[in-house]
C-alpha cells in the first residue's frame, strides 16, 4: 500500500477550528436579537392524536412546541 500525501482538507479543518475559536460574545450579540422569540400556539384536538409524548383525545387543549408540527387533520387552532 503506498502512503499518500497530506490532503487539503487537513489543512482546513485547523482553518476552520482557528476561525470558531476566534469567535467572541461580541459576535453572538448581534445574533441573539435577530432570532425571534418562538411564538406559542395553543390547539385543541379535534380527533384522538398523537404529541408530546402524550395520547390527546378529543377536547384536549394543548401547547405546540413549533408552529411546524400543526396537523389540520386532528388539530384546530384556538
Amino acid at each position: 500500500m503506498a502512503l499518500r500525501a497530506k490532503s487539503a482538507k487537513g489543512a482546513t479543518t485547523k482553518e476552520t477550528r482557528r476561525a470558531a475559536r476566534s469567535v467572541s460574545a461580541e459576535n453572538l450579540s448581534g445574533v441573539q436579537n435577530t432570532v425571534s422569540e418562538a411564538v406559542s400556539l395553543n390547539v385543541r384536538a379535534i380527533a384522538l392524536g398523537y404529541y408530546g409524548a402524550q395520547l390527546r383525545e378529543e377536547g384536549d387543549t394543548f401547547e405546540l412546541r413549533e408552529a411546524e408540527h400543526f396537523s389540520s387533520s386532528w388539530m384546530k387552532r384556538i
